[in-house]
């Protein structure tokens, strides 16, 4: 169930992260949209936030339409399966943030799956994504989840690795105010 959960997610999002040009993972040098000094804060009423730090630097979806910068998520009431990406597509970022869990109300649960995926890495391709690292303290907060009004709220942290890029990524402040109706 949970291989057919991660294929399913990837071929969802792989034609929405095919991207461009030699850039660098992380531009903490210029401010940006898409790097901002601050992260939004937190919040539970379906802001449309989705915002983390990948090795200390600030990361979250930049304005603009559905291709350039979107939160793809669900959660299934009767398989109690929690998905949620952000994408950020402009001024040279081309990449994404994923996190998935089995979740059934309010609190704390590990993570299943996360990811990160950055096309503009020579290191990486479509196949060869950054991995939880397994052995981490992994997880995802669920601070709201509004059945009536489908809000999903909360906070998050992992540990990625990429064997072929050498990397780690840590991602802590993870955030999400997500309306899934809409």
């Amino acid at each position: 169930m949970k291989n057919k959960f991660l294929l399913l997610t990837w071929l969802l999002a792989v034609p929405l992260l095919w991207g461009g040009c030699d850039k660098p993972l992380f531009k903490p040098d210029r401010s940006s949209i898409a790097q901002p000094n601050e992260l939004p804060p937190i919040t539970t009423t379906g802001e449309g936030n989705f915002a983390c730090k990948i090795n200390g630097v600030n990361w979250q979806r930049c304005g603009g339409g559905f291709l350039q910068s979107s939160i793809l998520g669900n959660w299934s009431p009767n398989y109690k399966i929690f998905s949620l990406q952000g994408l950020r597509s402009c001024e040279g970022f081309d990449d994404a943030v994923y996190i998935n869990a089995f979740i059934d109300s309010i609190g704390l649960y590990p993570l299943e799956a996360g990811q990160y995926d950055d096309f503009n890495l020579e290191c990486q391709d479509v196949l060869d994504q950054y991995f939880l690292l397994e052995t981490a303290d992994n997880w995802v907060e669920i601070l709201n989840l509004d059945t009536d009004d489908f809000i999903v709220s909360g906070t998050f942290q992992c540990t990625l690795v990429h064997e072929g890029c050498g990397d780690t990524l840590f991602i802590t402040d993870g955030r999400f105010d997500y309306d899934w109706a809409n």
